[in-house]
């Protein structure tokens, strides 16, 4: 079945089915040789961190997630969640989210521009072929962050990988900035030699794959 990953209705439809972290909702299975891998951060000073490992089945899944989901919870907690705990996303456009934002003085009319011209980016990619999407897509994530980097009391941030090794090093170099390898070793429950062979077969051996992904879901990804 060829999912029809631009679409509003779809995406709706995916996370009203996965009761789950959205960045999980394709990931009941290990990675295959087509998957495209995220990390994501969100944060706000009353709704805490979404810290979000994942991946999709392919690149343009990923960007139907990014436009259709990720920017949808992160735009609506950066407008919502200033005053509050945000506990529920409704399904709105990001459009939509945005104006009303703005119309109700919760964001300037920039900020409100800002969320508008991602979500357009994001929506120019579909009729683009694979190999040039992954290309605007980082340069594009590398604008985004510094747009979204926000200060002490919110920020939004985003990370794309193409192998699961990509990743793991990330996942090893990101880390040790601020924690040991000890650390580090107790939370993913592995050694770092362990846990780069883990990502180096994750794709070959489903055995290996099947805890590439338990990782990712349990231990990795923080929402607090």
């Amino acid at each position: 079945m060829r999912e029809n990953y631009n679409s509003f209705n779809y995406w709706e439809n995916v996370i009203n089915e996965h009761k789950t972290i959205r960045g999980h909702m394709f990931m009941q299975k290990p990675p295959n040789e087509k998957s495209m891998y995220f990390h994501t951060l969100v944060f706000g000073n009353k709704n805490g961190i979404n810290n979000i490992w994942g991946y999709c089945p392919n690149m343009r899944s990923l960007i139907g997630y990014f436009q259709y989901s990720f920017l949808q919870e992160a735009f609506y907690k950066w407008v919502h969640g200033k005053e509050k705990l945000v506990t529920n996303i409704p399904y709105l456009k990001v459009d939509k989210i945005a104006t009303e934002g703005e119309k109700l003085e919760k964001i300037s009319k920039e900020i409100s521009a800002n969320m508008k011209n991602d979500y357009e980016f994001l929506s120019r990619l579909w009729e683009m072929p694979d190999y040039k999407i992954e290309m605007e897509l980082r340069k594009f994530i590398i604008d985004f962050n510094r747009r979204w980097m926000g200060n002490n009391k919110e920020f939004i941030y985003i990370k794309v990988f193409t192998t699961p090794e990509e990743l793991g090093e990330f996942v090893i170099s990101s880390t040790l900035i601020t924690n040991t390898e000890k650390e580090l070793e107790n939370r993913i429950g592995m050694s770092i030699y362990e846990w780069r062979n883990i990502c180096k077969l994750a794709v070959k051996d489903s055995f290996k794959g099947e805890i590439f992904r338990k990782v990712l879901l349990k231990k990795l990804s923080e929402v607090f």
